[in-house]
């Protein structure tokens, strides 16, 4: 297999935009939060195999609950792990559970789609692109099963990092209050 393309640089984002590339296995991604009431949403599927994604289902399986914790892995829908999580300074605050927090999801796939083909990315088709991850937030499950924000106070400076453990093609969707809103970083591994 040749070599892939991998990012280096720190990439700024103000709310509504987007990032998208593909990181390497042995990689680490990170998330800085520039300012109070930001996040992302996140996706992620095998650079190989675009059908082979990050999925929320298959995490919380795995880890039998909706809110991982550092040291935890991530699962594909294959059951891979694909991410692991590293560092999460204001803990826990990802999100499995809502998968539409930041941004709904048909708005998400718009613009990532574009992205997609203008860096001739392969990508899912539409209908079957995975659910988002969001980082810098959390709901809660009320005592009548109803969904409820539970805001993380982001305050500049917060990280959040993962070690990928497969090549995979990334997408992010910044959001927040504050612009801009978050800095995405990739320090190139060496592999698997």
């Amino acid at each position: 297999m040749p070599a892939l393309p991998y990012s280096k640089a720190v990439h700024t984002l103000s709310a509504s935009q987007t990032w998208l590339d593909i990181v390497r296995a042995g990689s680490r991604i990170g998330f800085k939060a520039r300012g109070p009431g930001v996040g992302a949403a996140i996706f992620s599927w095998c650079h190989a195999d675009p059908y082979e994604q990050l999925g929320d289902a298959y995490t919380f399986m795995e880890l039998r609950r909706v809110r991982p914790a550092v040291g935890d892995q991530f699962y594909t829908t294959l059951r891979r792990p694909i991410l692991s999580l590293e560092r999460d300074d204001l803990g826990p605050s990802i999100d499995l559970l809502r998968h539409d927090c930041w941004w709904p999801r048909a708005r998400c796939l718009d613009a990532l789609v574009e992205e997609a083909k203008a860096k001739a990315i392969p990508v899912p088709l539409a209908r079957d692109w995975p659910y988002a991850v969001n980082i810098f937030a959390r709901t809660r499950v009320g005592d009548n099963g109803d969904l409820i924000d539970d805001p993380v106070v982001t305050m500049e400076g917060s990280h959040i990092e993962f070690i990928v453990k497969l090549d995979v093609v990334f997408a992010v969707m910044a959001a927040g209050i504050s612009s801009p809103a978050i800095d995405i970083y990739v320090n190139p591994g060496s592999g698997s």
